[in-house]
């Protein structure tokens, strides 16, 4: 009897695929393939589309060879014998080739810098993922660590162990955003501060500055800005220069605006601009590397700025940052429009539209929000739309007709939220 894992290895001699070109067809390292042959890993749920098209089945087969168990797998054949031969003799080959290619003591050799660069690249994938739900991309990293961890236990050499450090804060950091997302607080800041300790055990300055800066987003969601500006504090001793400080200088003109400090908004902002210029001339290599949700340029800046003047109660230098955004976003690729940021800067917009009394255009501006469906709905957006419903309630839109239409829309948008759990 065949194991059913087994199954993915013959089904990809029998479409005439090499362990190599089905890598290369899927976007993935040859050993990713392996450790799929080998049920060391299972494929992310984002490349199991690809690769049931590449094995020539169906989704519901390709999960079947996935199943790890010891059923009998292939059914009799009715073909004749010399097509049975045929097919025994063409496994027998592809077998042989995969026993001694991928035998062990080679893999032992060489496994440690080929797996951790596998992994690397699929942690990138995951931090440029720009429409996956919050918790496919969840699940799909603590796989990844588990991987990582794995390798750790078996490193040898201190700049593997260091590189693995680093993917383990790279998608414990992940986590942590994600976690966010879905509304898990408490969670989300234990990952944090676990990413930060990899970050320091890799002795990443990106990265360390990078999870600290989550942290202050964190403290600034639970409307402590002093905490978040102490964590400011401890990530500006070890960012570099450029993208790292850029982004931790916005992340903290929401603290200053959360404690009422218009004239610290404003310096942390001019200072901003100051690092923009050196991230235009000295690349920050986590973002460069990783990119996605390790980036931080002019359009998440404005955004950022935007969230800020909103804090603040100004809604004009709201809309002016928060439309600069909008129009960055759109001129991207749809596929590569990041759903969440899109739908957080519009509700923005539209708050500050209310702000300056200009109820139309926020009513025109929340028209797409609105029929997001509920399970991308995560915490960042439901919190910003909370904000627009408490402003609806107050003056002067109390006594307007389509202002309270409106509220009624957003209050049904907020009540239609569908949880997602983490299992």
């Amino acid at each position: 009897m065949t194991l059913k894992r087994e199954r993915l290895a013959q089904q990809r001699r029998m479409v005439g695929q090499t362990q190599e070109s089905l890598a290369e067809k899927l976007g993935v390292d040859r050993t990713t393939v392996i450790r799929w042959e080998r049920a060391e890993s299972t494929p992310q749920p984002w490349v199991r589309p690809g690769l049931a098209e590449a094995l020539q089945v169906t989704p519901q087969q390709l999960d079947e060879f996935l199943v790890d168990n010891r059923q009998g797998d292939r059914p009799p054949s009715d073909g004749s014998r010399s097509e049975r031969r045929a097919d025994t003799t063409v496994d027998s080959i592809g077998r042989a080739a995969d026993t001694l290619t991928n035998d062990p003591l080679l893999i032992t050799a060489s496994m440690s810098r080929d797996c951790i660069q596998s992994l690397q690249h699929d942690m990138a994938v995951l931090a440029r993922t720009a429409n996956m739900a919050a918790f496919d991309v969840f699940t799909s990293v603590r796989q990844l660590c588990t991987e990582a961890r794995t390798l750790a236990e078996r490193a040898r050499r201190p700049h593997d162990l260091a590189d693995l450090y680093v993917v383990l804060g790279q998608g414990t950091a992940l986590m942590a955003s994600t976690a966010f997302d879905l509304g898990y607080w408490n969670e989300s800041a234990a990952l944090a501060r676990a990413a930060n300790q990899y970050a320091d055990l890799a002795g990443h300055a990106s990265l360390m500055a990078w999870t600290l800066g989550l942290q202050m987003t964190l403290a600034n969601w639970r409307n402590e800005p002093d905490a978040a500006l102490a964590y400011f504090a401890k990530a500006m001793s070890v960012a570099p220069d450029g993208e790292p400080r850029l982004r931790l200088r916005h992340i903290a003109s929401r603290s200053y605006a959360l404690l009422g400090s218009s004239p610290s908004l404003k310096q942390a902002l001019r200072a901003a601009h100051r690092d923009r210029d050196l991230a235009a001339k000295r690349p920050d290599d986590l973002s460069a590397s990783f990119g996605g949700e390790f980036a931080f340029g002019p359009v998440r800046a404005a955004a950022c700025a935007a969230a800020a003047w909103l804090d603040l109660g100004d809604g004009e230098e709201a809309a002016k940052c928060a439309q600069e955004a909008v129009d960055a976003y759109t001129q991207l690729p749809p596929a590569r429009r990041p759903y969440s940021q899109i739908n957080g800067i519009k509700i923005d917009l539209a708050a500050a539209y209310l702000g300056m009394s200009d109820r139309d255009a926020a009513v025109h501006t929340l028209g797409d929000v609105l029929t997001l469906p509920p399970e991308k709905r995560n915490t960042s957006l439901t919190g910003r739309m909370t904000r627009v419903r408490h402003v609806l309630g107050g003056s002067p839109w109390t006594h307007d007709h389509e202002a309270r239409q409106l509220a009624e829309a957003v209050s049904g948008w907020l009540t239609d939220k569908s949880p997602v759990l983490l299992n």
